[in-house]
């Protein structure tokens, strides 16, 4: 398995912001780290996942005030979460997840045609879901940790199928 990339690849379609922008242009990434994925929701919060070689964090909250980071230090998060994904002609379905405290948290982001959906589902152990929307620009590189996270085999994305 292939490290956490050091910079995304910017040849993909959604662009990046460069490095050294504000705080909020890169969701909750420090102006150091690549962003994976970033999203405003309501209330003022985002979505982020943030990235440097060997560490990979998921985090939640306003800039001034991270609610959620996972895992505790980024340099345990490579092997803490699972990639999954899915193509067939106009769609497109990428997943990172990762489980805290008995939840499955899986960051998305869904392309059918023109039609985008992304943010962040939670399901309980309970088994209650609540979804929270990207509202918002989002910025996706999600692709870049298909070779440098483990594959997510009991995803429905990837029908126990990994390595393509």
């Amino acid at each position: 398995m292939a490290s956490v990339p050091a910079q995304a690849d910017m040849a993909s379609a959604d662009a990046l912001p460069p490095r050294g922008t504000t705080f909020g242009d890169r969701g909750l990434c420090k102006a150091d780290e690549t962003v994976y994925f970033a999203c405003p929701t309501t209330k003022s919060r985002w979505i982020s996942l943030c990235g440097a070689p060997g560490a990979l964090q998921y985090r939640f909250g306003r800039t001034t005030k991270i609610e959620l980071a996972f895992p505790d230090q980024a340099s345990d998060g490579p092997s803490q979460f699972r990639y999954a994904d899915y193509f067939r002609q106009q769609v497109t379905r990428t997943e990172v997840s990762f489980e805290r405290e008995g939840a499955d948290y899986a960051v998305y982001v869904y392309q059918e045609g023109n039609q985008r959906t992304a943010g962040v589902r939670v399901t309980t152990r309970e088994g209650k879901e609540v979804d929270v929307a990207c509202q918002g620009p989002v910025l996706s590189q999600l692709g870049q940790l298909q070779s440098a996270i483990p594959c997510d085999r009991e995803s429905a994305l990837t029908g126990g199928e990994c390595g393509r």
